[in-house]
């Protein structure tokens, strides 16, 4: 069933914006007769008919609400800025992997460098990025995402999860061993650190200066494996880890 998100509010009929309207009816070319999945800026869902549409407006109406999917985890990604396509891979590919919240963080050793001007313009294409990719991957919530703020700022917003850094001079303690305490946690009916949160340096990884800060705020480095990898992979390969141990 088609996936869409609309910046108003759900009710009993509805009206598709135009470009909305027109990406579900003339790109996707979409039969009317289908009902469609609408998310509203009220983060309610459901499932709707598109009756008629006019002046270039889809006209729908309620069929019946349906609950969101929930999870006992909330995942959060704190991604380094990275270079152009790989940053845009990385909220494309976290999004399908049901993130939750991304913050995008500068850190010392970003090759990628934001004022305040360039991040206004890249954020309406990153929200897009996300948007689009929330309805391919039938998500019925969009992720949020947050732009700017200082590491610290983030783990302070953040205290109560619980924060891991992809570290490659960390040897002993993996991703797998962090997640099955979680696991375990959650067997035992222990509500703590419910939330993931996942540190991914830039192209020139943390400085140790940055994973030490990690660590005293409570964080834990990590392996994700025997092989270093790049950090947009590394984010993926993360997010991939966790959803497998804790979701599937």
């Amino acid at each position: 069933m088609k996936k869409i998100f609309i910046p108003t509010p759900l009710d009993e009929s509805i009206v598709l914006p135009k470009d909305v309207t027109h990406h579900i009816l003339h790109v996707f070319r979409h039969n009317i007769e289908k009902p469609i999945t609408v998310t509203g800026s009220d983060n309610r869902c459901g499932i709707y008919q598109i009756n008629d549409e006019i002046n270039g407006l889809a006209q729908a109406s309620l069929i019946e609400y349906i609950d969101s999917p929930t999870s006992m985890h909330r995942t959060i990604l704190v991604q380094s800025y990275l270079k152009g396509e790989k940053l845009e891979w990385v909220l494309q590919k976290a999004t399908e992997l049901n993130v939750d919240t991304v913050y995008l963080v500068p850190t010392s050793n970003c090759v990628a460098k934001y004022d305040a001007k360039k991040l206004q313009s890249k954020y309406s294409r990153w929200e897009k990025i996300m948007l689009e990719a929330s309805q391919q991957c039938g998500r019925t919530q969009l992720p949020t995402l947050v732009v700017g703020e200082p590491l610290s700022n983030v783990l302070d917003i953040e205290s109560e999860s619980l924060k891991l850094v992809a570290y490659e001079n960390e040897a002993g303690y993996t991703i797998k061993d962090a997640l099955k305490a979680i696991n375990s946690d959650s067997t035992n009916n222990d509500s703590t650190n419910r939330d993931i949160l996942i540190c991914i340096g830039p192209e020139g990884g943390f400085q140790e200066k940055e994973i030490n800060d990690i660590i005293e705020c409570g964080g834990q480095s990590v392996t994700l494996g025997h092989t270093i990898l790049r950090a947009e992979t590394a984010a993926i390969a993360a997010l991939s880890m966790v959803h497998y141990e804790l979701e599937l």
